[in-house]
């Protein structure tokens, strides 16, 4: 289970924060779920949007092969902003999504996706 709590960074740097913890959970090559604390505050368009498309990207196919899910913490508010980014989360990610303004129920989530029979990796095919 891997938990990542950018809450309080800057959008850009909890960003690259997220990359680098998937990335680190990538390269130990074994399944795993995600529990992102998001940021809070009024949602809106920020800079830098184009580097977390390519850091998508370039995560996307690992976590298609390894992540059981990942569970995005994020305000009622934010959610809301966001519905159609959220709706298009596992084509976005590569691997199922949820988003919740409830840790516990994300962290259920997380587990509950890690604990399900996992699909087999492109290597394993």
């Amino acid at each position: 289970m891997v938990v990542v709590e950018v809450s309080a960074l800057d959008p850009a740097v909890g960003a690259r924060r997220i990359g680098d913890v998937l990335t680190a959970a990538l390269e130990r090559r074994e399944p795993f779920a995600a529990v992102l604390t998001m940021p809070e505050g009024r949602p809106r368009k920020l800079a830098g949007a184009g580097e977390r498309v390519r850091l998508i990207r370039t995560l996307q196919p690992g976590l298609r092969d390894r992540c059981a899910g990942l569970a995005f913490v994020v305000s009622a508010e934010a959610q809301q902003a966001h519905a159609k980014v959220i709706r298009a989360g596992a084509k976005l990610w590569g691997c199922p999504t949820t988003a919740t303004h409830d840790p516990a129920a994300a962290l259920a989530w997380a587990r509950q996706q890690l604990a399900a029979p996992a699909p087999r990796t492109e290597e394993e095919r």
